[in-house]
C-alpha cells in the first residue's frame, strides 16, 4: 500500500517520496518542582508542550526539481494550521502548520532533490477525524454502556479510547414535558431548570399534523374503507357508497361511478396520527378548499367531511349541499 501524507486538501506524495517520517512519542512534558531543604524536591504541577513532526523526503526521480520545489512552496505556505493526515493512521489528524525554512538539497547529477518538512503541532497530540456516537442502540458496546435506572435516573459510562480528556456532547429527548433537568458527573453537577418547580398544568403547543396539496400526498395518506356502506345521514338520508373517489387534475373527484342516473358517491379515511405519548390530539382544527362548478341545472352535489373517534363515532362534520 502507498504511503501517504496529506496536508489540508493537497496530498503532499503527489510531489515527493517520502524517505523518512518523525513522530515522537507525544509531546514533551514539562514538570515544575520546588527543591526540598531534606533533599529532592516536591511535584507542583506539569504541562504539555508542543511537538514537531518531521518528512523526509525525495522529489521524484528526474522531476522538474523548480515547479517541485515552487508547488510545495504554494501548498504548504499557510497562515493558520491544517490538518495534518498519514495513511498509517487513517482516523487521526494533527492540526499542524510548516515552521521553519526547506532547504532543498539536490543530487550531483541534478536528478532529483532531498528535503525535510517540519511541522509544527501547537496543541501536542492527534485527534480523531470522526465523532463516536453512544446511545441506546449501541449501549454496551465499544463506545459504553447507558443504563436506565429503577429511579428514571439514567447512567452513562463512556469508553474514552484515548489517551487524552474528552468533553462529550449530550443530547437529551424528554419523553415527557420536564421543567428540569440535572446531569451528574465525577466532578460536578450541571442543572437545567428548577427541581422545586410543580408542573400542575398541561402545556399546549400547536403541531401540524397534515398537509395534503398533491396527488402523492392524497394517494399515500388517504385510504378507502368498506366497513361504511352509507354516507352518514345529516339532514338529509344518506346515500349508497358504491362508487369511488380519487385525485385528478388539481383536486378529488368521483374516480369510478356505480350507476350512470342515480347517485354516486364514495368514501375515503384518512386517520390521524396519535401524537408522542400515544395519544389522539385533543383540540384541533381543519382548513380546506373547495371549488365547484355547475354546468347544467341538472346537476347536483353533496360532499360531507366527518370528523369522528377512534370508534367512528362522530365528533363534528361539514357539509355542503347543492339541489339540482
Amino acid at each position: 500500500m502507498t504511503f501517504t501524507v496529506k496536508f489540508g486538501n493537497n496530498f503532499l506524495t503527489d510531489y515527493m517520496r517520502i524517505i523518512e517520517v518523525h513522530r515522537n512519542l507525544g509531546a514533551g512534558i514539562e514538570s515544575t518542582t520546588e527543591d526540598k531543604i531534606s533533599g529532592g524536591a516536591n511535584f507542583i504541577r506539569s504541562r504539555r508542550n508542543k511537538s514537531t513532526i518531521e518528512v523526509e523526503f525525495r522529489t521524484f526521480w528526474k522531476d522538474d526539481i523548480a515547479n517541485t520545489r515552487r508547488k510545495l512552496a504554494e501548498i504548504t505556505s499557510t497562515e493558520v494550521p491544517l490538518e495534518l493526515i498519514f495513511s498509517d493512521e487513517p482516523n487521526l489528524y494533527y492540526q499542524a502548520i510548516r515552521s521553519g525554512e526547506v532547504t532543498l538539497t539536490e543530487n550531483k547529477s541534478k536528478l532529483f532533490a532531498t528535503g525535510t518538512l517540519t511541522f509544527l503541532v501547537p496543541k501536542g497530540y492527534a485527534e480523531s477525524v470522526d465523532t463516536k456516537v453512544l446511545n441506546n442502540d449501541n449501549s454496551g458496546g465499544e463506545n459504553g454502556t447507558i443504563i436506565n435506572n429503577a429511579d428514571n435516573s439514567v447512567s452513562v459510562l463512556i469508553n474514552n479510547n484515548g489517551t487524552l480528556p474528552i468533553y462529550p456532547t449530550i443530547k437529551v429527548t424528554p419523553t415527557s414535558e420536564t421543567g428540569y433537568l440535572a446531569f451528574v458527573g465525577q466532578n460536578g453537577i450541571l442543572e437545567i431548570g428548577n427541581p422545586d418547580e410543580a408542573d400542575t398544568t398541561t402545556a399546549k403547543s400547536q403541531k401540524l399534523v397534515c398537509d395534503f396539496k398533491t396527488k402523492s400526498d392524497f394517494e399515500t395518506n388517504f385510504v378507502p374503507d368498506t366497513s361504511w356502506t352509507t354516507s352518514w345521514p345529516t339532514n338529509l338520508d344518506g346515500m349508497p357508497l358504491n362508487s369511488t373517489i380519487a385525485w385528478k387534475d388539481d383536486g378529488i373527484r368521483i374516480g369510478a361511478m356505480a350507476q350512470s342516473s342515480l347517485w354516486n358517491a364514495g368514501v375515503l379515511r384518512y386517520e390521524v396520527p396519535k401524537d408522542d405519548l400515544g395519544n389522539y390530539v385533543k383540540d384541533w382544527h381543519a382548513n380546506f378548499n373547495t371549488l365547484y362548478i355547475q354546468k347544467n341545472l341538472e346537476q347536483c352535489g353533496r360532499f360531507q367531511i366527518h370528523f369522528a373517534d377512534e370508534n367512528k363515532q362522530p365528533l363534528a362534520c361539514f357539509e355542503i349541499y347543492k339541489g339540482g
